[in-house]
């Protein structure tokens, strides 16, 4: 049975609600459905599928598939589906095709959806194919005991990534090669919209490697990364207030909220942050990918919710859209660049979740470095015998003192940040470099940053040659602002408090 869905859309009806559903019917005995689709060139409409379960937003069930703009044939069986999109069974009833309005031309843009209902299974569903996870899942074996590592200490992460599930073209298998070449030991999936790369990534663990499921919810007005949430996030963000919706539905979920790269993005529809950013998020990514793609400015952006008084977690994430087989790509564009190192209790999801809850996270250039620990001594400890140092994300209070530790960065500079800008600045000088000082009234928080010093002359050679091989990104060149200074490693925040708990009020210096 097939069904022809076509019609117009127009610029004033994108900015009036950017998604697009359009009914059709799926009979009892249904085995696959098959979505294909064209449209004018000069827009870009995203494609996504939901069931009869689907409800109002934020629902929780209905959800079968989104591929956005990455596929123009997709499929849906009780067994098997393109990636990007969720097996299962074909509940009879009204179905609705997603269109998802990414860019209208100002003269409008046309559209065609062909819709087939088939009544036996075809042989073959596209996207599928032996490169990638699924024909491999059986073959992985029984899941590993994740929590197994020992612990605590500082693990390094990528908590931004994506494959073939959304629009990347590597795999699972691809990625985890990649995560294990560059010793990660925790790595997020972030696939666009989607959840189906989750089952497969449990049928993919192994004992070096802890997967983070995860979801990058995006929107046409800026994207987010969600973690520690079981099944769907739905991302039919339409206004301010849903957005508000949406982060207090992740939170009653279990999940961490974090929003993703608040920058310039040339290219890149509804990568900045427009958005106001809601009250309650817990972490900002203000590092994606190298230093010079523009992360000053997202850096900037997380400074403003500081002096606001906020406390948001800093992350970084690669972003890294995985190519297929071994990866040949420049260093700086590869996974775990840049890397969050995290202070786990052990390796498991929820000790990860916790640790981005609180704040225990230091991100740096590359994997190998350079690393960058912030301690707070505390003047009175809080119990005898206790031990002198406190973990990473511990308050400051009056009369204690702040210890940064460098590893791998001799000839650059350690600077000590507060809500008016500089507080201290040291040479690093040695292999291990460890700067101990006591704050005065900075407040509402103080955080600490390595920039380029002795390396800054070779890095800036180092980009005009990327940019003759034509290693960068679409849309940079040498020409933009270098991102002086050129941080290396940014550790968390360490916040003001009284000894009863309560905020100093301080001044700027």
């Amino acid at each position: 049975m097939s069904q022809t869905l076509e019609g117009r859309v127009t610029a004033a009806q994108r900015l009036h609600d950017p998604y697009l559903e359009l009914p059709f019917d799926v009979p009892e005995g249904a085995a696959a459905i098959e979505l294909s689709y064209r449209h004018d060139a000069g827009s870009v409409l995203d494609l996504g599928l939901f069931d009869p379960d689907v409800g109002a937003f934020p629902s929780l069930q209905g959800f079968r598939g989104w591929s956005g703009g990455a596929r123009s044939r997709v499929m849906v069986t009780a067994d098997r589906a393109t990636p990007g999109y969720l097996p299962g069974p074909l509940k009879p009833g009204r179905w609705r095709v997603v269109l998802g309005l990414a860019t209208v031309a100002p003269g409008g843009c046309n559209y065609r959806v062909e819709v087939c209902v088939h009544s036996s299974t075809p042989a073959a569903v596209p996207g599928l194919h032996d490169r990638h996870d699924e024909p491999l899942v059986k073959e992985a074996g029984a899941e590993h005991d994740r929590s197994a590592a020992a612990g605590p200490r500082w693990y390094p992460a990528d908590l931004q990534s994506h494959s073939h599930h959304s629009d990347a073209r590597g795999s699972l298998l691809d990625l985890r090669a990649a995560a294990l070449a560059r010793q990660l030991e925790v790595l997020s999936v972030t696939d666009h919209n989607t959840v189906s790369h989750h089952q497969p990534m449990t049928a993919l663990a192994c004992p070096e490697l802890l997967w983070l499921p995860g979801t990058e919810v995006t929107t046409y007005r800026g994207h987010a990364n969600v973690w520690g949430v079981q099944g769907w996030v739905d991302f039919r963000v339409r206004s301010q207030a849903d957005l508000e919706t949406l982060v207090e539905h992740v939170h009653e979920r279990g999940g961490i909220f974090s929003v993703n790269h608040p920058k310039h993005s040339p290219g890149c529809i509804g990568c900045d942050w427009e958005y106001r950013v809601p009250a309650h998020i817990d972490c900002l990514e203000a590092w994606q990918g190298p230093w010079w793609l523009r992360n000053w400015e997202s850096l900037e952006r997380y400074d403003d919710l500081l002096r606001e008084g906020r406390r948001v977690t800093l992350v970084g994430g690669s972003d890294r859209h995985q190519p297929e087989g071994p990866d040949r790509d420049p260093e700086e564009a590869r996974l775990g660049s840049p890397t969050t190192w995290l202070w786990l209790e052990e390796r498991s999801e929820a000790a990860v979740l916790e640790a981005l809850r609180a704040g225990r996270a230091s991100v740096s250039e590359q994997p190998s470095g350079p690393f960058l620990e912030v301690e707070v001594l505390p003047a009175e400890p809080d119990a005898p015998g206790s031990r002198p140092k406190s973990v990473p994300g511990a308050a400051v209070r009056g009369g204690d003192e702040l210890r940064a530790t460098v590893l791998g960065a001799v000839g650059e500079r350690l600077r000590w940040i507060g809500a008016g800008g500089v507080l201290r600045e040291r040479r690093v000088d040695a292999e291990r470099f460890e700067d101990t000082w006591r704050p005065t009234r900075v407040g509402p928080f103080v955080r600490a940053e390595v920039v380029a010093e002795a390396s800054l002359a070779a890095r800036k050679a180092r980009l005009v040659e990327l940019e003759k091989g034509r290693d960068l990104p679409l849309g940079v060149t040498v020409e933009e602002p270098f991102g002086e200074p050129y941080r290396l490693a940014l550790a968390n925040p360490v916040y003001f408090e009284d000894r009863a708990g309560g905020a100093l009020t301080a001044e700027r210096p």
